[in-house]
């Protein structure tokens, strides 16, 4: 019976991931020669082509998206293994590496760690800033133990395998528009229409851009986009300066020195669902364990705090 060695997949579920040899070698902080070799190696062991090498990506074959599969669940397991071994003397301590997105990412977490590192002076936790689109996946990857990420429910996604995800807060999106716009007067929502002669700010590759694009086109307009940057910083710099308006969720903090106007729009509530994904494997140890109610409390006090979401005419700075 062969008993296939389980950093080869490991080494297989990267390549899928990444999309070619060279950058899971490079993740990895292997030669691509040897991730070559071992993947050579793991194909004669199955006795089946895993990779499609005459594409110019690094696709995985039916029989290497079947082996992935049964990846993800092995490292669950064994992980799980090892969080009851570390359980049992009841400490908590090790390291736990979390992801933070940047702005509005520190509101909730800086909190929920700092109660653990006053609860557990044995555990060290390290941050690590991580793009939107990418955090999922280095969770699954074991680069991180946890991260925050974002999700909408009009712009559904394809789940991440091996992953535990769980909804903290729910974050209403709203629109920017500089002060003293026309559109921003009274408390009164306004009709997504009314501002379909606007230029707006969006950056279409991101979720939160498809979610703008597919509002607008149910209002009846393609929106006129004269910016595609997606740092939401500079976002609020240039509606501050009457260069367009934009869909932010309310969580996002105002940068200061350039006071916006957010306003409420009629219809159903459009909405980010900010969660906390972890790996399935992980969930029994004693971090992740401890970790995960600290940041629930915290994200019930945010979002019960009057501080927690900007008010319509958001004019700090």
């Amino acid at each position: 019976m062969t008993v296939l060695d389980v950093r080869k997949l490991v080494l297989l579920r990267e390549v899928g991931v990444r999309g070619s040899i060279a950058a899971a070698a490079q993740a990895l902080n292997y030669t691509r020669s040897a991730v070559s070799q071992q993947l050579s190696a793991l194909e004669a062991e199955t006795g089946t082509a895993l990779l499609d090498r005459g594409s110019r990506r690094a696709e995985l074959t039916p029989a290497g998206r079947l082996l992935v599969s049964h990846t993800d669940r092995i490292l669950a397991q064994l992980e799980a293994a090892e969080a009851q071994l570390r359980a049992r003397d009841g400490r908590i301590s090790g390291e736990l590496r979390v992801g933070v997105p940047l702005h509005e990412g520190p509101a909730l977490l800086v909190p929920a760690l700092n109660r653990l590192r006053q609860d557990h002076p044995q555990l060290r936790i390290s941050l690590h800033g991580v793009a939107p689109d990418e955090g999922r996946q280095t969770v699954r990857l074991g680069r991180l133990d946890a991260v925050l990420a974002t999700g909408y429910p009009q712009v559904p996604e394809p789940r991440v395998p091996g992953l535990y995800e769980e909804e903290v807060l729910s974050d209403r999106l709203r629109l920017v528009v500089a002060p003293g716009h026309p559109l921003a007067a009274g408390e009164l929502p306004r009709r997504l229409e009314e501002f379909a002669g606007e230029p707006w700010l969006l950056d279409r590759t991101s979720r939160l851009g498809r979610l703008a694009l597919h509002a607008c086109a149910g209002a009846g307009f393609v929106p006129d986009i004269v910016s595609d940057i997606g740092d939401m910083q500079a976002v609020f710099g240039l509606v501050s300066l009457g260069w367009g308006v934009a869909l932010v969720p309310d969580l996002v903090p105002g940068r200061p020195g350039h006071p916006v106007a957010r306003v409420t729009l009629e219809g159903p509530e459009l909405a980010r669902r900010i969660t906390l994904v972890v790996r399935e494997g992980a969930l029994g140890t004693p971090p992740v364990a401890a970790l995960l109610p600290a940041v629930r409390e915290a994200a019930a006090e945010l979002s019960s705090s009057p501080a927690g979401h900007q008010d319509v005419a958001d004019q700090r700075g």
